[in-house]
């Protein structure tokens, strides 16, 4: 990962030795134009043992970094220099860091599941089969692949009638950057939601009647652990591959459509390193060859790769600014109703459009190969909350609307469909 206080190595390995931040600082950066966030984007690529890339929003034309406490003086002299001015949004991450922490270990364990806290990767995996058993009507849960250190990553397929063969199918995953908890956090509070409705509410019903859900909590199983037992900001997977002097892979540039271009790292230590070739990443390899099979006797109309942060809905293209794909008025459309659903609750604002236009030019990544490779119309990254006061610390108190305004937005993606299929 960076080649410093980040690299792997650096972290001890005795559990519950963790990776610390103290001072470092999370910087929202203002440009006055395209040309200026592309100066920032290759300054945090140039200094990267230093600096980690949290988020980038070419809407406001803004970006946030987190800065090594050493590197403070010297990157502010960088950006006065070049007429940038930014303001500080986190003053220290390890005291979030350490306010989870208090949280996670001074609370009660009760006898059942909480959807408004975090949870470890184990107690997500007993969920998806315990889940699964409670509600075999229509639940069954369904091994996705293996990690790299042999974890199983399992998810549920949701279903009106689990015998039916050939109905149209949405494709749900979470966490595939492990640092990003919110991530998992949502997609099971949802998922919970969905199947709770189910002969309650109409609509609902007729969504699992009428479309197969497939629905995986957790993607990137080791790098997910990695966070909870050593160090809660890595991204990447965890491979290391022979020659590379940094372990794991980002996952969302790891997949085989447009793999390597622009916006992608071939720097084993960069937090975008592609990997050596694409689907390197038995994770990237194992839930892209199980979805291909599916496909061949049902059409997939939604893939929904789930992250955080910043409340943007993202469409392709990432791999390219230049163009649009042919299905960009539809995918619009799509994301205009489910953010506008989103928004109804707590008025939560999301901005949407193409990935590449909205964010950043980013090859390899999963919306586009879900849209080209899997055949999903509406193919997108949605990134959770916040819009920046936490990032990826969010806190567990914020689980619970997190869950239940992107409850909505899954409803409005299912009227969607449901409302295509019969028309």
């Amino acid at each position: 990962m960076w080649k410093f206080v980040f690299l792997s190595l650096v972290v001890s390995t005795t559990l519950g030795s963790h990776q610390r931040y103290d001072n470092f600082q999370v910087w929202r950066i203002r440009c006055e134009d395209e040309t200026d966030v592309k100066w920032v984007n290759t300054a945090a690529s140039m200094y990267e043992d230093k600096i980690d890339s949290w988020a980038a929003n070419h809407q406001t034309n803004s970006v946030d970094l987190m800065v090594s406490p050493w590197f403070i003086d010297t990157f502010r002299n960088l950006l006065t220099s070049h007429g940038l001015q930014f303001t500080v949004i986190i003053e220290n991450v390890h005291e979030l860091i350490n306010n989870e922490r208090d949280t996670i270990r001074t609370r009660a364990v009760g006898a059942d599941f909480d959807y408004t806290v975090y949870h470890t990767y184990d107690e997500i995996q007993d969920w998806v089969k315990t889940f699964s058993k409670e509600n075999s009507n229509i639940v069954e849960s369904f091994l996705l692949t293996t990690s790299y250190e042999k974890r199983p990553i399992n998810g549920l397929k949701i279903s009106g009638d689990l015998s039916s063969t050939g109905k149209p199918a949405i494709y749900f995953q979470g966490g595939i950057h492990s640092r990003e908890w919110i991530s998992p956090a949502t997609v099971m509070y949802f998922t919970n939601k969905l199947v709770e409705d189910y002969g309650r509410d109409s609509e609902v019903t007729r969504m699992l009647d009428e479309i197969d859900w497939y629905i995986v909590p957790s993607l990137n199983a080791d790098g997910y652990v990695y966070t909870w037992e050593y160090d809660r900001l890595w991204r990447k997977t965890r491979q290391r591959f022979k020659g590379n002097p940094c372990v794991g892979t980002d996952p969302n540039r790891n997949y085989g459509y447009k793999w390597g271009g622009e916006g992608a790292s071939n720097n084993s230590c960069s937090l975008t390193y592609a990997g050596p070739h694409a689907f390197s990443e038995p994770e990237i390899k194992g839930s892209t060859d199980f979805l291909l099979e599916k496909a061949k006797t049902q059409p997939f109309k939604v893939f929904i790769d789930w992250h955080s942060y910043s409340q943007l809905m993202l469409a392709p293209w990432s791999w390219t600014d230049k163009e649009l794909p042919p299905d960009a008025a539809a995918q619009d459309d799509f994301a205009r109703e489910t953010t506008q659903a989103i928004e109804s609750v707590y008025g939560t604002k999301y901005v949407y459009g193409p990935g590449s236009k909205v964010l950043y030019v980013s090859s390899g990544a999963s919306k586009d190969w879900g849209y080209v490779g899997l055949g999903a119309t509406y193919s997108y990254t949605v990134e959770l909350r916040d819009t920046g006061t936490y990032g990826f610390l969010l806190p567990e108190h914020q689980i619970q609307p997190s869950g239940i305004e992107t409850y909505e937005g899954v409803k409005a993606m299912g009227r969607f469909i449901l409302n295509e299929i019969n028309n």
